[in-house]
């Protein structure tokens, strides 16, 4: 990865699970049950919810966004695919969010990039870790925040963009456009 962070998983992959797949879901649906259902984190003093409709079998819509991703040509909007990239760094949404305001000296990586952005009639938190290249999305509500979700970002040009955001955001002190 070319940065440490003490508090920041392994990433879990499929081969652990000797590519079994259904073993490897299961495994990452305990860790989803007992970061956002068992043990909700909380985010600036209100907890964090995850979306439970509309299920797909016995998994919440909240695990199938940090697993999945939007099916290129889908016939349904719900139509997603597996994205191996989201569920190795499943255990990292949650503690993203707990170490957002991270100021550890011994982690050798630049902070979490926080901003707010306009989206419909909400305001979303994005919280940008650049160096492992990772996003996670909640959005304000009253009483807590709603995970939307959280993902891997490949390509060095979008965290760039994500960076800019920030920046622009911490300018402003507003939510961005």
């Amino acid at each position: 990865m070319g940065f440490s962070c003490k508090w920041l998983p392994k990433i879990i992959e499929l081969s652990d699970y000797d590519g079994n797949w259904n073993n490897y879901n299961d495994k990452l649906y305990e860790i989803f049950i007992n970061d956002f259902i068992k043990n909700k984190p909380e985010f600036k003093g209100k907890k964090v919810q995850t979306r439970k409709q509309p299920q797909l079998g016995k998994y919440e819509h909240g695990f199938i966004h940090l697993t999945t991703v939007a099916n290129p040509d889908p016939t349904d909007i719900n139509d997603r695919l597996p994205d191996l990239r989201r569920c190795e760094r499943i255990e990292w949404n949650k503690k993203i969010i707990d170490n957002y305001l991270c100021n550890d000296l011994d982690c050798n990586c630049r902070k979490i990039y926080y901003y707010e952005q306009n989206y419909k009639n909400t305001v979303r938190i994005n919280l940008v870790f650049a160096d492992a290249k990772y996003k996670v999305v909640l959005e304000k509500r009253d009483n807590y925040y709603l995970l939307i979700t959280g993902y891997y970002m490949e390509h060095n040009y979008t965290i760039n963009k994500e960076i800019s955001r920030a920046t622009k955001y911490d300018m402003q002190k507003a939510p961005i456009d």
